[in-house]
């Protein structure tokens, strides 16, 4: 970045930057006080001719037309100030108002020119200076010329007219006295100006970049405490998991061990039935079949208590993944495809049962929409847990089609869109799909830990709790905007610095993804 510098002379900055931004600044602050300017110099300029009848009867008529002139040609500019584009043109417009009024004095004493060669208009010309110097806030350089500009038109108009040269010089070192104390008066104004503007931006910088040390303080103290938490919730649910997890296995494999001594019971029991009254035989069986569904009932909420307990694992575990460069559009891209194969495996009924029960042409086979841009590039993340993130939106969203095409709705088309976008700080993953929706009523509590919205046995309502504090983690956020019946956007927001990526040998513009083996969840 370049240092900026104030030229000594025309006070102009150093990088052209820094001027444009000091001109946008100068301007928007002076625009009241010059429209306030030009008004008392209309007001002047008009009172004044009051006391042309007396001062100059025998040119009032020539000074009259020259003063409403000049008036005229304030009051238009009095009206552009209004105008959406005199911010731009205010200095050159200031310079034409200044140069008419002054041009207009410098008429009034050519025409006013008393016998003696004494001009009735002298001090009009030192107000003209005053007004160029302080109240137009013209920069230094401007004013300057324009000044001289002026001076150089009375005194051209002295020669002209034959003044005596004694008063023709008394003139020159007056009027030059005057204008050299009103360049050394707006010098040391718009040097002020300019100072102060330079220590204001530069204060700006400076509260910026604390302000953003601070929330980047902020940001790591909030996630030191949800790790600290989650590490303290990890230690307490490893505890009480343990001693839940060791009976349950007991439960579990005697649920099994079980069903195989049924299966033995039920062969003796046909063999018996050969000897046993029929009544007595069906009575048996009936007893085997409740006996085998209590037992069927055991392992399969033995099994849901184990997939809870797991979860709860999952859930309380900190965040303990190394976070390195990752390109985002690959990490996407492997986790949202393994999660479309993980819930064809896992809900195989999805798979089908449409075309048998509602003839419609719909399976999970359908390709999941990616939209990512490519202006992401790579990310700092811990992957396998973003990956887990992404992994359970898209399943999510491949249910929430599916169970909207089981509705047998016609004409519907199932999608899932998982796409990606950069913004100025962030990177955002977002899932988007047209499937049952949430209802508004629940979507306050769908990242609360085992909430769910689906039926008893098919979720434990730890996933999306599980995503929001990886996201928390990242120093992230996880959002969701939904109406029911039509489908939901999970949004993914991190504010990852954008890095790039290892590129090695290829070819400029092409990233190398960073490889990563998903982990299937058990």
């Amino acid at each position: 970045m370049d240092t900026p510098r104030l030229h000594p002379l025309t006070l102009r900055f150093t990088p052209t930057s820094l001027e444009a931004a000091f001109g946008e600044d100068y301007t928007r602050r002076s625009l009241l006080l010059v429209r306030w300017a030009l008004v008392l110099g209309l007001v002047q300029y008009a009172t004044f001719g009051i006391l042309d009848p007396l001062m100059v009867p025998d040119s009032f008529e020539a000074v009259r037309v020259i003063r409403i002139g000049v008036c005229a040609f304030l009051g238009l500019a009095i009206g552009y100030t209004f105008a959406p584009s005199f911010p731009r043109r205010m200095q050159p417009v200031l310079a034409s108002v200044a140069l008419v009024g002054g041009f207009g004095v410098v008429a009034m004493t050519a025409v006013a020119q008393s016998p003696n060669g004494y001009y009735d208009y002298y001090a009009g010309v030192m107000l003209l200076l005053v007004y160029v110097h302080v109240l137009l806030r013209l920069r230094f350089v401007v004013a300057s010329a324009v000044g001289a500009v002026i001076i150089g038109a009375y005194l051209a108009a002295a020669v002209l007219e034959r003044t005596p040269g004694a008063l023709l010089l008394n003139d020159v070192l007056f009027l030059t006295s005057v204008n050299f104390s009103g360049m050394v008066a707006s010098y040391a104004l718009e040097r002020y100006a300019r100072i102060e503007f330079l220590r204001a931006r530069q204060q700006a910088e400076s509260n910026a970049v604390l302000t953003d040390a601070l929330n980047r303080l902020r940001t790591t103290q909030a996630q030191l405490v949800q790790q600290e938490k989650m590490a303290g919730l990890g230690r307490l649910t490893a505890g009480i998991a343990h001693e839940i997890k060791n009976p349950l296995n007991f439960v579990n494999n005697f649920a099994q061990l079980s069903q195989e001594l049924l299966d033995e019971i039920r062969e003796a029991v046909e063999r018996a039935c050969e000897a046993m009254p029929s009544a007595a035989c069906d009575e048996v069986k009936t007893l085997m079949a409740d006996l085998r569904d209590n037992v069927g009932r055991i392992e399969e909420h033995g099994r849901r208590a184990d997939a809870i307990v797991q979860g709860m694992l999952e859930h309380a575990r900190p965040a303990s993944g190394e976070r390195r460069s990752i390109d985002l559009a690959h990490l996407v891209t492997e986790f949202a495809t393994l999660a479309r194969e993980s819930v064809q495996v896992r809900h195989p009924e999805c798979v089908g049962r449409f075309d048998l029960d509602f003839d419609l042409d719909f399976d999970l086979d359908f390709d999941l929409d990616f939209d990512l841009d490519p202006e992401v590039g790579a990310v700092v993340v811990a992957p396998q847990e973003i990956g887990r993130v992404v992994m359970n939106l898209v399943g999510n969203a491949l249910l929430a089609v599916c169970e909207r095409a089981a509705r047998g709705e016609a004409g519907y088309v199932p999608a899932v869109t998982v796409r990606t976008r950069r913004g100025p700080s962030v990177v955002t993953v977002e899932v988007a799909d047209n499937g049952v929706g949430i209802p508004a009523d629940v979507q306050d509590r769908i990242f609360e830990p085992f909430f769910t919205t689906r039926p008893t046995g098919q979720g434990t309502g730890l996933g999306l709790s599980l995503a929001a504090d990886v996201a928390a983690v990242h120093g992230g956020t996880l959002t969701v905007e939904s109406r029911e019946g039509e489908g939901a956007t999970f949004t993914l927001t991190l504010p990852t610095p954008i890095v790039t990526p290892d590129r090695g040998p290829r070819p400029s513009g092409e990233a190398r993804p960073v490889p990563v083996r998903p982990t299937v969840p058990a």
